[in-house]
């Protein structure tokens, strides 16, 4: 691994999509017995969701096995994706005004409830190092939250955060603008740094304001991205982004079609320009995007198009998939944390799990225990035209009430 056996791994934003298909790759990496090389973990909006979790499982030691991992972590990402945390939310919001300031408060509360049990952010262990993405509106730049720091651009880092709630890192990661307000952060009783990295950190004395105003990550980085390129061990980039699909020359648009347009295009634009920019890295320092948008035998046809690790290449095992029109539809999937069915929270584990299982068998197999180089993740077993059913039905969004009736 080019001299290193350090792995960097990120989770894109895009709602519980995301949230599960980083949680088949993870857990694929636990099954092989690589979990053990990643040094860093970044997240972004739906990603930190799974982030978060596994970090606050690590509190307790490393896996011992996949089935370690799935009391740890699977099973509390399941109860969340499944526990229509949209809707346990709006109830406690006043009709019909709405008031998205409400919303974003009862997110964190929610979170601790379900899943994070309030745990802050120095209560998790130190390796690996985590990295939770939001944006910062004062300055128009990256803010993230680590175990003992946080920060961003312009504004310095602080090591002041006994406060910090996991709960409310991962809220500030996820605060998607068009349905929460902007999570607040005092700054009055925190020292922020410029120049943290030397011996001689500098004070921000002068432009620091009171309230520091955080929105979702994805707003400036939806891929995570930015950090990866300042360092020269491999990345895997999770990739649940979505992509823009055109207009029909049929289509007439309602009112909320024309208002989100333009806000859908300025964010696919930075995704793909960002993606670019990865690539080019990749071919430098090695990275590999796993883009859940396209079939797997794509990168088992045309790996280049993805990155590069390193230039060893291994006999892969034979891959059974999905079909293709399912493995397209999961890139479409709602990013509006309405409850998910079984068949899409399985389907985009397999995705995200056989893609990892490729990447690391394709450039690491030598790394990996012998037993599992011929075995490669099953593919689940649904009726194929329901599960086409739900997965089709699953890119609809309902605001007021939960897209499928039943989740299994």
């Amino acid at each position: 691994m080019n001299g290193t056996k350090n792995l960097r791994i990120t989770f894109s934003g895009g709602g519980f999509r995301a949230t599960f298909y980083g949680l088949g790759a993870f857990r694929r990496l636990v099954e092989l017995g690589f979990d053990n090389r990643v040094s860093h973990i970044n997240s972004v909006s739906g990603g930190s969701f799974l982030a978060a979790q596994i970090m606050c499982a690590l509190c307790d030691g490393p896996f011992e096995s996949v089935q370690d991992f799935d009391y740890r972590v699977t099973r509390f990402i399941v109860k969340l994706g499944q526990c229509n945390l949209r809707r346990k939310i709006m109830r406690k919001v006043m009709y019909p005004a709405f008031p998205r300031t409400r919303f974003s408060q009862l997110l964190p509360v929610f979170l601790d409830d379900i899943i994070y049990e309030n745990r802050r952010l120095h209560d998790l262990p130190e390796k690996p190092e985590l990295s939770i993405h939001a944006t910062c509106l004062n300055t128009g730049k990256r803010f993230r939250f680590k175990q003992r720091d946080m920060g961003g651009n312009l504004l310095g880092v602080t090591r002041d955060i006994q406060d910090i709630k996991v709960s409310f890192a991962v809220a500030c990661s996820a605060a998607f603008p068009m349905m929460f307000a902007p999570l607040k952060l005092s700054t009055k009783t925190r020292m922020f740094y410029q120049k943290w990295w030397e011996s001689k950190p500098v004070l921000n004395t002068k432009s620091l304001p009171e309230t520091l105003y955080i929105a979702d990550g994805g707003v400036y980085d939806n891929l995570g991205s930015e950090s990866l390129t300042k360092y020269m061990d491999p990345f895997i980039i999770c990739d649940a982004s979505s992509f823009l699909e055109q207009w029909s020359y049929q289509k007439k648009p309602n009112w909320l079609s024309l208002a989100n347009r333009p806000l859908d295009v300025g964010l696919e634009q930075v995704v793909l320009l960002r993606r670019r920019l990865l690539y080019s890295e990749a071919q430098k320092k090695n990275g590999y995007q796993l883009l859940l948008r396209d079939p797997i035998h794509l990168f088992i046809e045309d790996p280049e198009n993805y990155g590069k690790l390193n230039d060893d290449r291994y006999e892969l095992p034979a891959y059974k998939a999905m079909p293709v029109e399912h493995q397209k539809l999961l890139a479409r999937l709602r990013t509006d944390l309405d409850g998910f069915h079984d068949i899409e929270i399985n389907s985009l584990i397999w995705s995200g799990a056989a893609k990892m299982d490729l990447v690391i068998k394709r450039y690491f197999q030598d790394l990996i225990p012998e037993s599992m180089v011929s075995k490669v993740p099953p593919v689940p077993e649904f009726q194929e035209k329901y599960a086409l059913e739900i997965l089709k039905k699953g890119s609809k969004r309902r605001y007021l009430t939960g897209l499928h009736k039943n989740l299994q």
